[in-house]
């Protein structure tokens, strides 16, 4: 969920939860401002009818004219001392705009005129008053949803116009291209926050580029500058080897340095493609069938192939057609079947390669036990398996995420099994 609509939710949400609260607020406050008015419209009633009681006028001459019903009896004895108000609900069926009841709130009192003792009880509707108040409400309420629906589009609005210059900065960081040696130019903003963005992504990518730069001639200074005298190192010890004025101490010493030199010959190799591989050096594509690729670098290690007495079955269920890379597609088949081959069994080997919908499979015998699936793409992890460089896992590991795909390995029945999903 992006952060205006998610900040905007969350506003509505809060905006909503504090105009309901006013509305409450608001309409209680009208009901009790109500009731107090009948409150006093009640006692005024009450001093007029006093003053008559006390001036002998009849009852049926002044309390019509109050407006308010009156109740006036005389009782024996003065039992209510104070002023008692009551509220409740009364049933009128003809009035069909309030659902045929009626609030009433009634002042109940006893007075003492000339050693009479009258209680009288005065009534006053709360209906017009409470209808009133719901009227207010449902004009707040109507209130409440246009205002809450203005501001929320005035937010997003708002909201857009202040983080267009952030938007701005992410298209053009996802646009950047490592390799195009550009440099950022963002859309001016007054806003402080991503101001310093901007500025500090554009040190960010001044500085990644630099050292993209410096990794690239490093890595073509060791593929042109170590390569030969590494060469020249293991022609110069092959020459030795074959001179026969060596004891038999002194040859075998001269055979584990050409083969230790021999072993960082293919470990600077095998690092420098490593290296090419995750500065994205490999863009070149051509369209190439999978079976195909496949015979052909069978064809290329037929020799060992047969020399260890492997058999070879194939199962093309689909035909493949991809744009990739040729050198990272050979390098992916050709560790692929050099570890299938290499350590398979000496005697009665077997290799299955399987080409199904977008997935290919490579299955083998092997005298090595199952490998350790948390370190089985390491960089210089051996797995247990003697002479290894630890890059050929590596560099397939490499090769598929350049081009999203994804890699599995299963062990079963001593069978590895390395299957790869295009």
């Amino acid at each position: 969920m992006k952060l205006l609509i998610k900040t905007n939710i969350y506003t509505t949400i809060t905006t909503v939860l504090l105009f309901a609260m006013g509305i409450f607020i608001v309409y209680e406050v009208i009901l009790l401002k109500l009731d107090r008015e009948v409150d006093e419209q009640l006692l005024f009633a009450k001093e007029k009818i006093v003053k008559g009681l006390n001036d002998g006028i009849s009852s049926n001459d002044f309390l019509s004219n109050i407006g308010q019903k009156i109740y006036v009896k005389k009782v024996d004895k003065q039992t209510v001392f104070d002023n008692k108000f009551i509220e409740y609900i009364e049933k009128n069926p003809n009035d069909a705009s309030s659902n045929g009841s009626i609030t009433q709130r009634e002042l109940l009192f006893q007075t003492d005129v000339k050693g009479t003792i009258y209680e009288v009880t005065v009534c006053s509707s709360l209906t017009e008053g409470k209808k009133i108040g719901d009227y207010i409400a449902v004009v707040v309420l109507i209130f409440l949803v246009i205002s809450v629906i203005i501001l929320f589009l005035l937010n997003r609005l708002i909201s857009a116009f202040i983080w267009s210059p952030f938007y701005d900065t992410l298209t053009k960081i996802k646009t950047w291209n490592i390799k195009k040696n550009e440099v950022l130019n963002f859309k001016d903003t007054d806003i402080d926050e991503f101001y310093l963005l901007n500025d500090t992504v554009k040190d960010l990518t001044h500085q990644i580029q630099s050292d993209y730069h410096n990794l690239k001639e490093f890595t073509e200074n060791v593929s042109h500058e170590a390569q030969t005298p590494l060469s020249i190192i293991s022609t110069k010890l092959e020459l030795l080897m074959q001179e026969e004025n060596y004891n038999e101490k002194q040859h075998k010493l001269l055979v584990q340095i050409y083969n230790a030199t021999q072993r960082m010959h293919k470990l600077n190799e095998g690092l420098i493609l490593l290296t090419r591989i995750e500065n994205k050096q490999f863009v070149e594509t051509n369209t190439i069938e999978l079976t195909q690729a496949i015979d052909e670098k069978l064809e290329v290690l037929e020799d060992f192939i047969e020399a260890k007495q492997i058999v070879i079955e194939k199962q093309y269920n689909k035909k493949i057609t991809k744009d990739v890379n040729p050198i990272l597609l050979t390098i992916l088949l050709n560790n692929l079947f050099i570890n299938a081959i290499k350590y398979n069994l000496e005697e009665s080997g077997k290799i299955k390669i399987t080409v199904d919908d977008n997935s290919f499979s490579v299955e083998n015998t092997s005298y090595v036990d199952k490998i350790n699936r948390q370190f089985l793409f390491d960089r210089f992890n051996k797995n247990s398996i003697s002479g290894s460089l630890g890059l050929g896992l590596s560099l397939i590991k490499k090769i598929v995420d350049f081009y999203n795909w994804q890699v599995t390995y299963s062990h079963k029945d001593g069978i590895h099994k390395f299957k790869i999903y295009m």
